[in-house]
């Protein structure tokens, strides 16, 4: 089977709370139809386990969704679609990431994703 290509990403920046930088080093990423593929997100923030980490997704001529936001640093957060985790969302207070993993890859998946941040309290 072909690699699907998939997720391509650019920096979104925010700036809030203690909040100087939100970075996506990864420019492109491919993976195959059905599998799954993390996507990491690096805050730069002095109150990391505060903030809320958004993750949006935006698909040719179609306008920006927001698929998941995760606070926790202890729990996953999760958007179900046809009953499955398709979107998951994670945070690690130890290298200040987080990662969006989407499950079971297809064609419809096709699109750039980003992560922007600020502090809980906005």
């Amino acid at each position: 089977m072909s690699p699907l290509e998939a997720f391509t990403f650019f920096s979104f920046w925010a700036f809030g709370h203690g909040l100087s930088k939100v970075e996506q080093a990864q420019i492109s990423l491919s993976t195959e139809v059905k599998k799954s593929i993390n996507i990491h997100c690096k805050i730069e923030s002095t109150d990391f386990g505060l903030v809320a980490i958004h993750w949006y997704r935006i698909k040719l001529n179609q306008v920006l969704e927001h698929l998941v936001y995760v606070i926790s640093t202890t729990t996953a957060a999760r958007n179900q679609v046809d009953g499955k985790n398709k979107i998951e969302a994670r945070k690690d207070a130890q290298t200040f990431t987080s990662t969006l993993t989407v499950n079971f890859v297809e064609k419809k998946d096709v699109g750039i994703y980003y992560c922007a941040c600020w502090g809980s309290q906005y």
